[in-house]
Formats: C-alpha cells, sequence, structure tokens
C-alpha cells in the first residue's frame, strides 16, 4: 500500500452529531468510529485524484452507488453514484447523511452489524488477503425524495497502513435491489473473519437473515446428512479446527442454540 501521511494544517475536523437519531445501536457506532480518528488524521496524499482516475474508466452501472470511509479522519473520503440511486448530490454525502438515510425499523441492526466489522477490521494486523474481509447486508435506505429503496451493501478493507498494519479505510459498493428483495427482511454476510467472534446483533428478530458464505454452506450440507465433524474435514480435505471454527461462527452468526435448530433454519429458508 502507499505511505499514509499526517495531515499539518490544524486541528482535525468535528465529528458530525447525530441529532436526528436515538437509537442506541447508531449511538454506539458513531462513537466507536470518532475514536478510530488519529489527531493528526492520516491521509492518503492525492488519493481522491487517483480514485477518480481508476473508478472514472469504469462504467456506471445502473443502481449503484459506492463510498470510501476513512478511519483516521473519520470521514467520507470519496463517492459516486448517490445522485442517480438516491438523488443525493456526490459532494454533500458525509457519514451523517449516510447514518440518517437508515430505515428506522433497519437502523439499529444495521448499526449492530457495522459495530461489530468495524471492531473486527480494526483489530486485525496485516492481513494477507486484506480485500477478502469484508461484510453483505442488505437493507433499506431513503431517497431524496423520502421514498425508501432497498439496497445491498458489501463492505470491504480498502486501504492497511503498511507501518503499523492497521485497517486505514473501506470500500463500500451498494446497490438497489428493491425489485429482487422484498423489504421485510434484513440478509447479512461476513467473510474473513474466521477467526474473530462475530454474532448477531442481540436485538435481531426473526426478519434478520444470516446467509452462510460458499464455505460454510458446505459445511451445513455435510451436517444435514448426519456427519460429524471428523468425516467432514476429510471430505472438504480441511482441518478438523476448521470445521469447528465454522460450526462456531454458524451458530453465532445465526442466532441457533445447536445443530438441529441450524440446519432446520437454513432448510426453512430454502438454501439446502
Amino acid at each position: 500500500m502507499e505511505d499514509l501521511q499526517s495531515e499539518p494544517n490544524g486541528p482535525r475536523r468535528p465529528f458530525p452529531v447525530l441529532s436526528k437519531r436515538t437509537d442506541q445501536a447508531v449511538v454506539s457506532l458513531v462513537k466507536c468510529m470518532e475514536n478510530l480518528r488519529t489527531d493528526p488524521p492520516q491521509r492518503n496524499i492525492g488519493l481522491q485524484r487517483r480514485l477518480e482516475k481508476l473508478l472514472g474508466q469504469f462504467p456506471r452501472f445502473p443502481g449503484h452507488f459506492l463510498y470510501i470511509y476513512n478511519f483516521s479522519e473519520g470521514r467520507i473520503v470519496y463517492a459516486r453514484g448517490f445522485e442517480e440511486v438516491l438523488g443525493y448530490h456526490d459532494d454533500e454525502v458525509d457519514l451523517e447523511l449516510v447514518m440518517d438515510a437508515l430505515h428506522p425499523a433497519d437502523a439499529s441492526i444495521v448499526a449492530g452489524l457495522d459495530f461489530r466489522a468495524t471492531e473486527a477490521m480494526t483489530k486485525v494486523r496485516n492481513p494477507e488477503n486484506f480485500m477478502e474481509l469484508s461484510l453483505s447486508v442488505d437493507y433499506r435506505m431513503r431517497r431524496a425524495n423520502g421514498e425508501y429503496i432497498k439496497i445491498l451493501r458489501q463492505t470491504a478493507v480498502f486501504e492497511v497502513d503498511k507501518n503499523t498494519g492497521r485497517v486505514h479505510s473501506t470500500f463500500n459498493l451498494c446497490k438497489d435491489i428493491s425489485t429482487i428483495k422484498p423489504a421485510g427482511s434484513i440478509g447479512w454476510q461476513i467473510t474473513g473473519f474466521d477467526q474473530v467472534q462475530f454474532g448477531a446483533p442481540e436485538h435481531a428478530t426473526n426478519h434478520v437473515h444470516y446467509r452462510p458464505t460458499p464455505r460454510e454452506m458446505d459445511i451445513v450440507r455435510k451436517l444435514a446428512e448426519g456427519k460429524i465433524s471428523r468425516v467432514i474435514a476429510e471430505e472438504l480435505e480441511i482441518s478438523l479446527h476448521t470445521v469447528n471454527t465454522h460450526r462456531r461462527n454458524l451458530l453465532e452468526r445465526t442466532g441457533m442454540g445447536n445443530t438441529t435448530e441450524l440446519v432446520r433454519r437454513i432448510s426453512g429458508l430454502g438454501w439446502l
């Protein structure tokens, strides 16, 4: 990764006050993100220009928008496509707007997942395949005209400080999926954090569904066949420890109490 430099000009910017939000999960997430800022902030000099050059070559797919969040600066440093999808000018997009646009019924769940993902990402040091560390979650966002649409957001590590090994920024790709998935449920998936405890939010309800990764689904299919961990490890050619880690993560992330409940839940959702 490229060198990150400290910003020499004056104090850091004030953090946004989310006066419109009273959700405790949202407040906790904002506080967590605020605490990750550095003083002075570290900035990748020339990032905006390079992003414009790089992403400007890509086609603007219908229904897509994206933004990059910088932990050190505590702000969104790049945004594109918001006006086409949500009706907000790209240059007015900030953390406050993104948080405030969350549907009130989805805000606590989404903020709870983001809080866990942010904590997990900031604990990782020098990840080998850092671009594989990601969170996917779908929820409702408010357009500038007041209407809500269903979006799928995929958040991945974008920059890592080569001096400290800390995650420096995240890339967030969003897509309007209103015509694909109904608005009544929230789906999520986490990848690359197998060794990090990452369970479903405590206040998650029955309309929140964790979608297992392809490797986790391999495990679930074997469990549905009644096979034990040792046999699964042999058939999938992975270690017993890896199988047990996946099983533990699946129970935590789905909120199920045992393997029987897990298989029944995933089967009931039509994923088996």
